[in-house]
């Protein structure tokens, strides 16, 4: 599920016998639960508002999903090759690997 920029997973939980659902893309630990589709969707849209109130409240500025920005390791080795095929293709190695990790990733 999607709301207001958030995406959830949800799995049933045999011990609870209920749907048990996580926020996934921020960094803030967000769970709800429901037992059908109607109130696991109520329950998210109700943990991401109240996430959102408190931050707001507490004069914090609530995790963005996804800024676009992250950081990898690789070997040094790697890194030269992706810089000189980057400038063989006058790009800038950012743009190249971004151009790779979406060819890979289609959305």
């Amino acid at each position: 599920m999607k709301y207001k920029g958030y995406e959830s997973i949800i799995k049933y939980s045999d011990e609870d016998q209920t749907f048990v659902g996580e926020v996934i893309n921020t960094q803030d630990i967000l769970i709800f639960e429901g037992n059908n589709v109607a109130e696991i969707e109520a329950s998210f849209h109700a943990v991401v508002d109240d996430y959102l109130e408190d931050c707001s409240a507490e004069k914090k500025t609530p995790n963005k999903p996804f800024s676009g920005h992250f950081v990898m390791r690789i070997k040094p080795e790697l890194h030269r090759e992706l810089f000189i095929k980057a400038k063989h293709a006058g790009l800038s190695l950012n743009a190249f690997v971004s151009k790779k990790l979406s060819d890979a990733a289609p959305l």
